[in-house]
Parts: structure tokens; C-alpha cells; sequence
């Protein structure tokens, strides 16, 4: 750990009590028998990634403490330490920007996990302001300044002027169609940007949509249709879901890449057109081609530039930006912002977005607080400080792990797939590992 928490306590037993346990999982420790001592430290420039001090000390007090740490120091999160008679006290403490309290007596797992996520939000909080500094080119409707989207901001600069097309890849809610509309915006293309989702036609009305037709092609033709090929001509197409296009038509795609024409439906009359084309798919596309279910040809043709969209759980530097975003700004308590950041996001950005609409809707006071939060999130986070508390108790690795894996079981709903995703594991080693715990608990929910 090596991080530098500074300790308050004027009882002496308990400061000695408090160091020791700190300094044996890691924490270098300077503690200090008065607030006055402690601040004098702190002002000093001493050495401190989190505060912790009791409320009532003789000289100053720890709200005075507090006002005088945030005004020079606004960085580090202080932790309260009270008596049950002062929990008042200690609360309007929280809302004055402490982290959060403790009550006496408390054990040293409360204290160990308080302040766990105290430095995470610290941690957190330096590398969004250190990554915000560097998010110029971020891309027209996106929100992030991670590593992870800075790598996408740079491919797309880069790529916009280009006239390639773009296979964007990610999972449900990443922002696929964002980057999409990012590209053609960057691109000073001055054609229309034209979006279709390939899964939500059916075959024919696929067809008819992208190639057009002529009066008369079938029943119900009365007029000539542009398809959105014309449509888009000097612009861009966006096609969403592309693993859906049907095999029938994939040919006509390729064809269409290839010479730069189309053909309407009941027409031999060949239609140029100058289109950009992007493709979007939260589908394993290559597998899809071993399995013969996309064209190879098509595949590669769509696939010239590469943009793989990564999920929320890769970026969560980026939360506290996204929620501000979506919140307008409206505050937000400590405890909801852990909780959205140790929540691994299933439905990525769209549930995010989704949980904070709902939250917003539904809080009584300004400021945002966990009790707002969907429960399935407040459940999780919940369920995971439960994770941590059998690491720290030294329970077996097994144990840690089955407590972890059922956990981001039950958080994806059950869906095995995307569960063996967010652990990074293979299915079959998943499948082996369920099969394994229902077997040693036959009452287990799976």
C-alpha cells in the first residue's frame, strides 16, 4: 500500500491501537495526539493521502480541523472518528465534505474498508483531473478522458479525413454510434449521415431500404425510392448491427463497396454514388466468419480500420465525468460515487445513464445519496465489501473467488456469457466452476 494516512486521537491507547493495525496492512503512519499537531503537519506540506481524527479533541476540534485541512488540502478525504452521543455532529460533518464517520466502538475491518475507499476516490479523483487536462481531442458527444478513450480519440482523429471504412466494435451501450457520428462530423464530409440498424428489418424491407426502388418493382411501388445509398451520397453510411445483414444481401454489399454503384430494386440502371462507410457490431464478427454466417470478403472489405469500443468496467475514470455529464452537475454523496464506481456495469454507459436519470427523478434532497441509486447497484456494491471482508479475514482463494464469481453472476442477470467476459474467463472454465458450487450446494441459485 504505502500510502501516508495521518491519525488524530488524543486517547492514547486507542491512537497506539489504531497505528499499529494500520501500519501492519501497510499504511505508513503519522499520528498525532491533537488536531493542532496533525494540521500543523499537514500545512507543513507533510506527506498525506487521507485523514482520520476524532470530533472532540482538546484545542482544536475536528470540524475545525476539517474546514482548515479543505481550504489548504481540499485533495485529501477525512475520515470522522465520534462517540455514538455526537453522531449529529459527525453527519453534519459528512456534509461538509468529511468522507465519512465512524462510531466508537468500531472494529478495525470497518475502519480498513472506510478508508480503502477513501484512497480509491482519492486515486480516482487525481487521474480524472490529471486526464481531463489531456482530453482536448476528445470526439463531438462523447464524455471520457481514460486511457483507454484517449487511445480511441487518436484513432479517430486520424482517421476522420479518410475515406476507409471503419468496423466499430463493443459491447451494448459503449457508444458505438457515437464514435460513428464523431467520425463523419470530423471527417468534412458534406453529405447527410444516414443510420440503419440492420436487425430491426426484415429481409426485404432491408433491401429496399438501402438499394432503393423503381415504380413498379413490387405491389405496393407506386413511386420511385431512393435507397439510403443514394441517400447518404457524399456523406456517410452507418450501419448498425451488421452482423444481422443477411446472407442474401451481404453480396449486393460487397458489390456495392467494390464499384461504387447500385442498383434499385426493378432497375438495370446503375446509380453511382460517393459514400463513407462505418459498421457497428457488439458480435464476434471473425467467428462469424469461421462459422460461415458473414461473408470473408465482406468482413474484410468493412473491416479496413478497426475501432473496438471498450467497456465501462475498462474506463471507470471516466464515471465521475459521465455522471456530472449526465447529471448537469447536481452533487453527489461519497457513498453513491463508491458505489458507482465498484458497480462493473453490465449495460456499460446506457445503464449508467439510465441508474442516474432514475436517481435524479428520485432523490428528495440536492445532492445525490446511495439511498437514490437503483438497488441492484446498491446490492452490488454491498455484496462486494462482502468480497473484500473474506480477503481481509484470510479466508481460502477459493473461497474469495466463488463469492466473487456468483456475485458478477447475480449482477449480469444470470447471463453466463458476458459474466465469463467480466472475469476474463474462458466459458467452459466458467461452466466447470457453477457446475463445481451447485454440486457442493445443491439450494444455490443458478
Amino acid at each position: 500500500m504505502h500510502e501516508h494516512i495521518v491519525l488524530a486521537e488524543d486517547d492514547r491507547e486507542l491512537r497506539e491501537f489504531l497505528k499499529e493495525a494500520l501500519e501492519e496492512v501497510g499504511y505508513i503512519m503519522h499520528d498525532f495526539p491533537t488536531a493542532d499537531a496533525a494540521f500543523e503537519y499537514l500545512s507543513s506540506g507533510g506527506t498525506a493521502d487521507a485523514v482520520v481524527t476524532d470530533l472532540v479533541m482538546p484545542g482544536m476540534r475536528g470540524h475545525e480541523l476539517l474546514n482548515a485541512v479543505r481550504a489548504q488540502r481540499a485533495e485529501l478525504n477525512i475520515i470522522i472518528i465520534t462517540a455514538f452521543g455526537a453522531i449529529d455532529s459527525a453527519i453534519g460533518m459528512v456534509k461538509a465534505g468529511a468522507y465519512d464517520y465512524l462510531t466508537k466502538p468500531f472494529n478495525t475491518d470497518e475502519l480498513l474498508l472506510t478508508l480503502e475507499r477513501a484512497l480509491e476516490e482519492s486515486r480516482l479523483r487525481r487521474e480524472v483531473a490529471r486526464l481531463s487536462r489531456t482530453s482536448a481531442r476528445a470526439l463531438p458527444g462523447t464524455i471520457g478522458a481514460s486511457r483507454a478513450m484517449q487511445e480511441i480519440y487518436d484513432v479517430v482523429h486520424r482517421a476522420a479525413a479518410s475515406n476507409v471504412p471503419v468496423l466499430i466494435t463493443g459491447e451494448s451501450g459503449t457508444g458505438k454510434e457515437l464514435v460513428a457520428r464523431a467520425l463523419h462530423q470530423l471527417s468534412g464530409r458534406n453529405g447527410a449521415f444516414v443510420a440503419i440498424n440492420c436487425a430491426a428489418l426484415p429481409e426485404n424491407l432491408l433491401e429496399s431500404e438501402l438499394f432503393g426502388y423503381q415504380r413498379g418493382a413490387f405491389t405496393g411501388a407506386d413511386r420511385d425510392k431512393p435507397g439510403l445509398l443514394e441517400t447518404a451520397n457524399r456523406g456517410t453510411l452507418f450501419l448498425d448491427e451488421v452482423a444481422e445483414l443477411p446472407a442474401a444481401l451481404q453480396p449486393k454489399m460487397l458489390r456495392a463497396l467494390e464499384e461504387g454503384e447500385v442498383r434499385r430494386l426493378g432497375s438495370t440502371q446503375p446509380r453511382t454514388f460517393d459514400v463513407r462507410f462505418l459498421t457497428a457490431t457488439n458480435r464476434d464478427l471473425e467467428q462469424q466468419v469461421a462459422s460461415g454466417q458473414f461473408r470473408e470478403d465482406l468482413y474484410w472489405r468493412l473491416n479496413v480500420l478497426h475501432v473496438h469500443m471498450p467497456p465501462l468496467r475498462e474506463r471507470m475514470p471516466d464515471i465521475p465525468l459521465l455522471a456530472e455529464h449526465f447529471l448537469s452537475g447536481r452533487p453527489m454523496s461519497h457513498e453513491a460515487m463508491a458505489m458507482l464506481t465498484s458497480y462493473p456495469w453490465p449495460g456499460n454507459v446506457r445503464e449508467l445513464r439510465n441508474a442516474l436519470e432514475r436517481a435524479s427523478a428520485l432523490a428528495d434532497a440536492d445532492e445525490i445519496s446511495a439511498a437514490d441509486l437503483p438497488p441492484r447497484v446498491r446490492d452490488a456494491s454491498r455484496a462486494i465489501t462482502r468480497v473484500a471482508d473474506a480477503s481481509r479475514r484470510n479466508l481460502p482463494l477459493r473461497d474469495v473467488e466463488r463469492a466473487y464469481i456468483l456475485e458478477i453472476f447475480r449482477q449480469t442477470g444470470g447471463n453466463k456469457s458476458r459474466t465469463a467476459e467480466i472475469l476474463g474467463l474462458d466459458r467452459k472454465t466458467l461452466y466447470r466452476k457453477l457446475d463445481e458450487y451447485r454440486s457442493t450446494d445443491p439450494d444455490i441459485d443458478l
